[in-house]
Formats: structure tokens, sequence, C-alpha cells
């Protein structure tokens, strides 16, 4: 069989025969690359153990070589004569040194006290959780005129301390942590207040006085206190329009039924009332009406700047002036420049406290020496 082909070059044309051509040769695979030749592995060489050489450990153990000492040459020595005499301060020497017990540690040394020496309470004083306290008198002074008045508010200072007037006992009452300790200090001051007034009613009977004393919280929650003032007043045979008690403006505010319950209580047994710190809050006007209240004490913040902000100064003169209306007195507290009394007395203040115009002294010191008119 032939086959034909004709190229486009020339009309020539190129005839083979097929069976020119081996068909297993086209069957045949192509040839692939030689593999990479194995590396060789290195010969192992086998080590027979036996034929190492040997170890040999000695059985017995080196000798340790012995530690050379040098020995410290002989110190010459003072000899001691022993048929001489020693004297008898060279004998004591050494005994002082052991009785020392700042140079030997083998005598105890003598346990020296240095707590303070308890002071015992002395007449007008009284001792409360410690500390020694007495009682101080500050009495009102009339802004208009001149002259003193015997109205006075009681005070607690420290009987010991080393100012002149001494020290409040808020720190004492803070520090114990007790709420019955301000009604116990309070029923300790109207004890030995009312005590002082029973033995020396000359004083006060002559010209008749009055002393308020201040109450804090604890004492107006105290649902007892009110009997107990009752019944001191009695013992003690004091009248009781001569005891007041000074209500701050905070438990106004804050204990609104113990101060309505304490107002009642006041009222039925005769003791006048005082409001402390005032500043017109609405929750303190519900008691201005009451016939126990005869005395309003501004709040010393207010006083103290209103000559210098229109504020305040518009505030104490409404007040003043709604104290006339009420008939009550008002008071000013902390008056301690002239400039100052003068306007609260323009304003239509009527009574004043402060160390300008008088230096608080102690009960006892009133009984030596009675108020200036």
């Amino acid at each position: 069989m032939q086959q034909r082909t004709s190229g486009s070059a020339d009309s020539d044309s190129i005839a083979f025969e097929i069976s020119d051509i081996d068909p297993k040769a086209l069957l045949k695979p192509k040839s692939r690359p030689a593999a990479a030749p194995e590396a060789k592995r290195p010969d192992l060489r086998v080590v027979q153990t036996d034929r190492l050489p040997k170890l040999e450990i000695p059985l017995q153990a080196d000798p340790i070589p012995e530690l050379i000492q040098d020995e410290p040459e002989a110190a010459e020595l003072p000899q001691i004569d022993t048929d001489e005499p020693v004297a008898s301060e060279e004998e004591t020497t050494e005994v002082e040194a052991l009785d020392d017990s700042e140079h030997n540690m083998n005598v105890e040394p003598e346990y020296v006290d240095e707590t303070p020496v308890q002071q015992d309470a002395g007449p007008g004083q009284f001792e409360f959780y410690g500390q020694i306290f007495e009682l101080h008198v500050q009495q009102l002074v009339k802004l208009k005129g001149s002259g003193g008045t015997r109205r006075y508010e009681v005070l607690v200072r420290d009987a010991h301390a080393d100012n002149e007037f001494g020290v409040a006992p808020d720190r004492v009452l803070q520090d114990v942590h007790d709420p019955s300790a301000n009604s116990d200090l309070d029923r300790i001051v109207v004890e030995q207040l009312l005590q002082w007034m029973s033995e020396h009613r000359a004083i006060w009977e002559s010209e008749p006085a009055s002393f308020s004393v201040n109450v804090g919280m604890g004492t107006i929650a105290d649902p007892k206190f009110a009997s107990f003032v009752a019944t001191t007043l009695k013992n003690h045979k004091v009248p009781a329009k001569a005891l007041g008690f000074e209500i701050p403006e905070k438990s106004c505010v804050e204990q609104v039924r113990d101060v309505d319950q304490f107002v009642q209580a006041c009222e039925k047994i005769g003791c006048h009332l005082v409001l402390d710190d005032f500043t017109f809050h609405h929750n303190a006007m519900r008691w201005l009406g009451s016939p126990a209240l005869k005395f309003i004490k501004l709040d010393p913040k207010i006083s103290a700047v209103a000559m210098k902000e229109r504020v305040p100064q518009a505030l104490v003169v409404a007040i003043a002036q709604a104290s006339k209306v009420l008939g009550l007195s008002c008071v000013a507290k902390r008056v301690d420049t002239p400039a100052v009394r003068d306007w609260l007395s323009a304003v239509g203040l009527d009574y004043a406290q402060g160390f300008l115009l008088d230096q608080p002294r102690s009960l006892t010191a009133l009984t030596a020496a009675p108020a200036k008119k």
C-alpha cells in the first residue's frame, strides 16, 4: 500500500512505505535518566570491650596531710606580786561592774513605772471616761447699753488642759463609740450644776439667774432624760425655770420626732429652751411658737460674714425682726470685734457672746466673783 503526500513548495511528490516503520519502536517507552548511585555505607567496626585497658582503683585512700598549726609565742605578762597589798578601789571594781545594769546584761534592770499619775477630781470637777472635766460658764452680754446679764451658758472643759479655758469633750465622745455616752455626760452636767445651785442659793436667788446646758443628739433621743431632769430638780429643790437646754438646729432637721417629744417634756417640766445655730431652716420653724422657747442663737457662720455679704446680712436682719414679733430674744455668738458688735446692735439683736465681751470662767470662780452688771 502506498500513500502519497503532496507539498505546497513544488510539484514533486514524496512517497514512502508504511512498512518501513517498525511499530514496536513506536510503543517503546522513552529512556529515563539514570538513577544516582547509592552512597556507599561506611564499614562499621565493632570494638571489643575486653580489649580496652582496665582502670585500676586503689583500695586504700591517700593519707590526709596533717594541719600545720603555728603556735603563738607566749606573751610576756607582768608578774604580780602577791605580797603587795591591793587597794580597796581595785577590789570593788569588778563587783561594781557586775551590779551596773547598763553594762552587765546578766543583771535585770530596775522597772520604772512611767504611767502618768491619775489625778483625782477636785471641787467642781468630775471624771468622765478617764478624764477630769469641770463646768465653765459664759454670760450673755447686752448689745444695747452696757453690762452683763444673769443668763449663762454652761460649758464643759478639760480641767487639766494646758490652755486657759480647756477643750470641749467632743474628742472623748468620738473615741468611746458609745451611743449613750452623750446622754451620760449631759446627766452628769445637770447633776453637777444643780448641786452647785443647791449649795450656793444666795448667789442666784438674790438676783435671779438662769443656766442653759447644751444637749446632744443622743440626749434628745433618750426617752428617760426628761424624767431624770425632773427628779434631779426636785431633789435639789431648784426651780425649773432656772434651768434650760440648748437644742442645735441640726437636731431639728434630723430628729424631728425626738425634738418634738423633748420640747413637750420641757414645756411640762417648766425648763426653758434655746434654739442654737439657727439659720431659718423650715424644719426648725415648727417650734418657734413653743412657750418653752425663750432664745434664738444665730449660727456664727452667718453673722461672721454678714457685714461683707448681702445674703447673710439680710438673713440676720430677718431673724432679728422675726424674733421680736415672736417675743423671743435673739443672740449672736462669737462676737470678737467692736465693729461686729456695733453692727449687730444696730440691726436689732438683743444679746451677744464672745471672748471680747466676756471670758468663760469656772463655775467655782462664779461663786467667788459674781457677774458684772
